[in-house]
């Protein structure tokens, strides 16, 4: 009893830690809380008489330390909120975004960092000076840097021993290979190396929930954490001797993948998982992973707010809860501990995820949990025979040290075994994305985590409870939250109210509807993801659909099946030279025997009372540009009612610059400006003073990796108001009596409205 007790005090601590470090409380203010909670805890507690007295006085203690540590947390939030200049290590391997934008994670005196540049950063390992602007979001910290950095020191050995190791990898299973997803998909789910992954595989594998395998996520590190436990537990019974091994394993395999935060995260988590797992015990487990938390929060506050620790925890917590109990009852149906084991870690998982999924904007599959147990016994073996051919470099000379013959032979014919269960995910992926209900409508906000979690309760009652009352509990669990998680986005849709220009909730990407009346619509860009392009386009009441694509960059593209299936594709606008393109090519098979229009700047279309003049870019200005974002089109689209639209797509600095001086001298006035680049800072501010829109708009997903909205964009709209859909939804725009009129439809009434005149 008294060991539960202690175990839930922890567990408070560890959620005011959390929720002190996660809302941003200035640093002061938590230190005097827990000063206010202790100090007559610890005054009162040796006078307290009975249990109840001194465990309700322990209890503010547990509160207090947790609001300490988080005083702590919130006070290295605080120091590395400004402006600095000095040395970092980049710590992990620069990652281009489909926005253009390249990010890494560095490591200096005020801990670990994730910058954000134009130009692509050193390789990991690498010594430099930057010169960093930071930006400050509750407890989340991200830099921006302002010049070049300059390369102080080369990555130093064991850099150049990982980088050769990872390159061993892809090597060895053939990951460059055209037209095979599975082998690219080896390093994804070893090293979480997507770069050879095909965009198509990667949206299915997201619409199934099977993307957390190539995350490195908590699973992942405990599925390799189970295999060397599990190995060393069967060589010798010394439960120390198979920790330590499967704490090295683990630091060395983290390192390999990269020592960035999140990987970190991901490592303390799944290592915690696996180490429950194979001690049997569920309560001590819950109060280590407490602790755990509690540390990771106080030396990384930044994490309280990502959803890839919150999806790290809410997965650990359920192979802590769930994990012993579930592996037993497959052994008590004689299926060997190690295999049982393998499946339990990712099907736990995802039930521990699933909620957590839907508060950051993710979306349900019917096929989501039978995916994950097919591809379960498959992952596994995937990840450690890819570990075991990872190893294998070792031997292949990194560094200059000479090779062991015939290693090279050895990996690849060993690769084939990685490969072989690869092959497995990227067809259950593809299969079970195109299955219907592959999305499944779910209730959003609140009641769609809550019908989620009751789902999950039900489930985990029915299967693991061997009791009759708890089968019909869970079971009626199950359908009530099916029942009305799926009945209430069907009956009850957003209300658009009047509005004239609709700039979609798509996440990190672009797609805006224009109404043209009686289900026709003007659709500017479509979005990285084909369902909610669709859904955006359902609340629309679109039927018929005039499509102009920007460019074709994936997050302003990909989504295009959620406007060609179902729907009439009347008109095809793209720009020129963009034909070339492989996915405009797919564009126009999709949309055949409709032809594209090439259009470019100084043409004007109508469609009804609604106008279209493209202002940038020209043939001739396009021929000699290689840039897509540079070659995006820039139209300026007028309503019936003389609402004017400035909708930029991803130009940069210089074509802004060349915008600002035609704006200039354009009598026209713009009254809504979308942010170009999704706020990027490649940005002229010129062009938005030229503008001069009372509102602008971001289109913007909610965790995004490319440092969008950059600061100086939100600066350029002035004294505009600006609305973001990451935090607005999809925001609805009208013209009233000269007034403009916009408000986001997922947020609470009274916030994310904006009323300003023209």
């Amino acid at each position: 009893m008294l060991r539960h007790s202690a175990t839930g005090r922890l567990l408070i601590a560890v959620a005011l830690l959390w929720a002190a470090v996660g809302t941003g409380l200035p640093s002061g203010v938590v230190f005097t809380a827990a000063l206010v909670l202790t100090a007559p805890a610890l005054l009162f507690f040796d006078r307290s008489r009975g249990e109840f007295a001194r465990w309700a006085w322990s209890t503010l203690v547990f509160a207090g330390i947790g609001l300490l540590l988080a005083g702590l947390g919130s006070a290295r939030v605080e120091g590395a909120s400004a402006e600095f200049t000095g040395e970092v290590t980049v710590v992990s391997d620069p990652v281009l975004g489909a926005g253009g934008t390249w990010s890494a994670t560095v490591l200096g005196r005020h801990g670990p960092l994730t910058v954000h540049a134009h130009e692509e950063l050193p390789p990991a390992g690498t010594r430099v000076l930057v010169d960093v602007t930071t930006e400050r979001s509750a407890a989340r910290v991200r830099g921006f840097l302002d010049s070049d950095p300059e390369v102080l020191a080369a990555p130093a050995v064991p850099w150049t021993v990982r980088a050769d190791l990872r390159a061993f990898l892809a090597e060895a299973v053939g990951a460059s290979a055209e037209g095979a997803p599975a082998r690219g998909l080896v390093p994804g789910l070893v090293i979480g190396d997507t770069r050879a992954v095909p965009a198509a595989l990667e949206e299915d594998m997201q619409t199934v929930s099977l993307s957390h395998l190539v995350a490195v996520s908590g699973s992942n590190i405990a599925i390799v954490s189970v295999a060397v436990l599990w190995a060393v537990r069967f060589l010798t019974p010394r439960r120390g001797v198979a920790t330590a091994c499967a704490v090295a394993v683990t630091l060395g395999y983290v390192f390999v993948v990269g020592p960035e935060p999140s990987v970190v995260r991901a490592a303390a988590m799944g290592l915690l998982g696996a180490l429950v797992l194979v001690r049997g015990s569920g309560t001590p487990g819950l109060a280590v992973l407490a602790t755990a938390v509690g540390v990771v929060l106080t030396l990384s506050p930044d994490l309280a707010v990502t959803p890839g620790f919150q999806l790290s925890v809410a997965a650990t917590a359920a192979l802590v809860l769930l994990g012993v109990p579930a592996c037993e009852a497959l052994v008590r149906k004689q299926v060997p501990y190690p295999i049982a084991a393998a499946l339990v870690v990712p099907v736990c998982a995802q039930i521990g995820v699933t909620p957590v999924l839907l508060t950051i904007g993710g979306t349900l599959s019917v096929w989501s949990v039978p995916a994950n147990v097919l591809v379960a016994p498959v992952v596994a073996p995937a990840t450690v025979l890819g570990i075991v051919v990872l190893a294998l470099g070792m031997c292949a000379g990194p560094a200059g040290a000479p090779a062991v013959p015939g290693v090279h032979v050895l990996a690849e014919l060993l690769g084939h075994l990685p490969v072989a269960c690869a092959w497995w995910i990227v067809r259950t992926a593809t299969v079970a994305a195109d299955l219907p209900a592959a999305v499944w409508p779910w209730a959003s906000g609140p009641l769609g985590v809550l019908c989620a979690s009751a789902a999950c309760a039900g489930l985990v009652l029915g299967v693991l409870v061997d009791l009759r009352w708890a089968r019909v509990l869970g079971a009626g669990l199950l359908v009530l939250a099916q029942v009305v998680g799926t009945l209430v986005p069907v009956v009850v849709r957003p209300r658009l109210g009047e509005w004239e220009v609709l700039v979609c909730d798509v996440g990190q990407g672009s797609a805006t509807v224009v109404a043209l009346g009686d289900g026709d619509v003007l659709l500017i860009d479509a979005g990285p993801a084909e369902e909610p392009l669709r859904a955006c386009l359902d609340t629309a009441g679109a039927r018929r659909v005039h499509l102009l694509v920007s460019h074709f960059d994936s997050d302003h593209i990909r989504g295009y099946p959620g406007a060609t299936r179902g729907r009439d594709v009347v008109t095809l606008h793209i720009g020129p030279g963009t034909l070339v393109d492989p996915v405009a090519r797919d564009l126009v098979g999709a949309v055949a025997p409709l032809a594209p229009t090439v259009v470019s700047a100084g043409d004007r279309y109508a469609f009804g009372d609604v106008t279209v003049e493209y202002l940038w870019p020209s043939a001739e200005r396009a021929a000699s540009l290689e840039d897509p974002n540079g070659n995006s089109l820039v139209a300026r689209v007028t309503t019936g009612s003389g609402l004017v639209l400035l909708a930029p797509g991803d130009v940069g600095e210089a074509e802004q610059g060349a915008l600002a001086a035609e704006l200039r001298n354009d009598p026209a006035e713009t009254d809504v400006l979308l942010a170009a680049h999704h706020g990027s800072g490649d940005l002229d501010p010129e062009f938005y003073t030229a503008a001069g829109a009372p509102l602008g708009v971001v289109s913007v997903g909610a965790d995004n990796r490319y440092g969008h909205p950059h600061p100086d964009a939100l600066d350029a709209f002035g004294q505009a108001a600006v609305l973001r859909t990451d935090e607005c939804g999809s925001i609805a725009v009208a013209l009233r009596d000269g007034l403009i009129a916009a408000r986001g439809t997922a947020a609470v009434p009274g916030a994310c409205e904006a009323i300003v005149p023209r």
